[in-house]
């Protein structure tokens, strides 16, 4: 399935952990806006103010937005959403049914931070979400996917963290089976949009590969939560990189600052920081 017009794709980060200009603010998290001709996406949206004083100090209309992307419910990607649904009105949302899992994080002393979305699917669904269930890779128009769960087809890549969730009253870890990419088949290569990649950054740009049958990774733009990553993941997800045809890996929000000179210093000026403000036209 092919798009009507030239494919013009752009993608504008409305928020992200830093701001590198003063009318701009960080957060926490990751927003973006993604146009494919005249089809605006919402891709997340943040902790919780930051996308819509940026949107307004950039001049961007949230209220032309023609759907919503969650990429999956944790609350630095879900933080906005109530809120500019009650602002901008009744929106499509494309996500993975498993958005609204309980999930309680470790902390220090034996305590606990709930980092889930903080709100239901009833509360969703009063301020105007129209659920669009993608639990699966499938399209949400010509051209543009949803990844569903990414199978984790390695062993180096894990969710990047002491994730836990709460089923049946039962703490246990959470395998973020949520965890969701956009994909554009751009005639000149994919665009892969990722909130944090919690699936593995390869785990995703082999699954997109795989089910459009494309080589060519035009660009990977957003959160990769390798952080924390051991130097036997980090070595090996290079490697794996290496091996791909992908022609920019544009890092945001969970990299860290460690993991992301690793990844320039391998792989040269294909590595990029996206910040608050960055717009990627392709």
């Amino acid at each position: 399935m092919k798009w009507g017009g030239n494919m013009k794709t752009a993608v504008t980060i409305l928020a992200e952990n830093t701001a590198p200009i003063p009318s701009l603010i960080g957060e926490y998290g990751f927003a973006a806006l993604i146009e494919v001709d005249n089809y605006r996406i919402l891709f997340d949206t943040g902790s919780a103010e930051a996308l819509f004083k940026n949107a307004k100090a950039m001049g961007i209309d949230l209220g032309a937005v023609d759907a919503v992307v969650i990429s999956h419910g944790h609350f630095d990607h879900t933080g906005g959403l109530i809120n500019y649904l009650k602002q901008y009105g009744p929106r499509p949302v494309y996500a993975h049914s498993g958005i609204f899992a309980h999930r309680p994080l470790p902390m220090r002393g034996g305590d606990y931070r709930d980092i889930g979305c903080g709100f239901s699917r009833e509360e969703l669904a009063a301020a105007g979400g129209i659920f669009h269930w993608q639990d699966d890779f499938g399209s949400i128009a010509p051209a543009i996917y949803l990844s569903g769960a990414v199978p984790r087809n390695n062993s180096f890549e894990d969710t990047g963290g002491n994730f836990k969730m709460v089923i049946d009253g039962k703490l246990q870890d959470d395998p973020l089976v949520d965890d969701s990419a956009l994909i554009i088949d751009h005639p000149d290569g994919l665009i892969i949009v990722s909130g944090c990649a919690h699936s593995g950054i390869v785990n995703i740009i082999e699954h997109a590969c795989r089910k459009t049958n494309r080589r060519q990774v035009l660009a990977f733009i957003g959160g990769t939560h390798l952080m924390n990553a051991s130097r036997e993941r980090m070595e090996k997800t290079i490697t794996a990189l290496q091996s791909l045809t992908i022609s920019r890996i544009i890092v945001s929000h969970c990299t860290g600052f460690y993991a992301a000179s690793q990844l320039y210093q391998a792989l040269g000026k294909r590595v990029s920081k996206g910040e608050t403000g960055m717009r990627f036209e392709f």
